[in-house]
């Protein structure tokens, strides 16, 4: 701990050593963060890039006492979010959606815990919730974003009309979006445009 404030202080001071340094120790762990939201990896790299830019521009504002892991995930986050937003917006997605943006991805990391891959999260949060779906809901639900399979498929399998199909699954993303946290609905609407669920 003792090295990682020194370290800071030098940055503060604006070494370049120090940044270097703390460029090593951070630069694969962001990355791989900025990767959970962001499908392209260079858009993800130049994001992280440019937190660095950032951090470089504003050294003398570094608080050494502080807990400098959560705000270089954050400014990561935050422009990983500005992103998804933007990339919803351009598709006419992002006006089906309420989002208070200063819950979104309220997830702190440690310097020695393990990424949770925001895929992971996704899923065992839409897993509840499916459990909590009425049967022919949860039918419809599952064979349409589990298995990807298409309304007349489902229709066939259920043995119900594609006019029924419409009505089960509405009502079980209607649960979703009653019970999902905002972070994740965001993200299940991302997922849900690049056709990845």
């Amino acid at each position: 701990m003792g090295l990682k404030i020194k370290i800071l202080a030098d940055l503060k001071r604006g070494k370049e050593k120090a940044f270097k340094k703390v460029f090593a120790i951070y630069y694969p762990r962001l990355e791989k963060y900025a990767g959970y939201f962001i499908a392209n990896p260079q858009e993800a790299e130049d994001i992280v890039q440019d937190v660095f830019v950032q951090v470089l521009e504003n050294h003398e504002t570094i608080k050494t006492d502080s807990n400098f892991d959560s705000y270089l995930f954050t400014l990561v986050r935050n422009r990983c979010l500005n992103v998804l937003k933007k990339q919803m917006a351009e598709k006419n997605y992002i006006d089906k959606i309420q989002i208070n943006s200063e819950e979104l991805y309220n997830i702190s990391f440690g310097m020695d815990e393990d990424f949770l891959s925001m895929e992971k999260l996704l899923h065992e949060q839409l897993e509840k919730i499916i459990e909590e779906m009425p049967e022919r809901c949860q039918s419809a639900f599952c064979l349409k974003w589990k298995e990807g399979k298409k309304i007349r498929e489902i229709a066939d399998i259920m043995g119900i009309s594609t006019t029924m199909v419409d009505k089960h699954l509405a009502k079980g993303m209607e649960m979703v979006r009653q019970k999902m946290t905002s972070d994740m609905l965001l993200f299940l609407y991302f997922v849900i445009l690049n056709s990845t669920l």
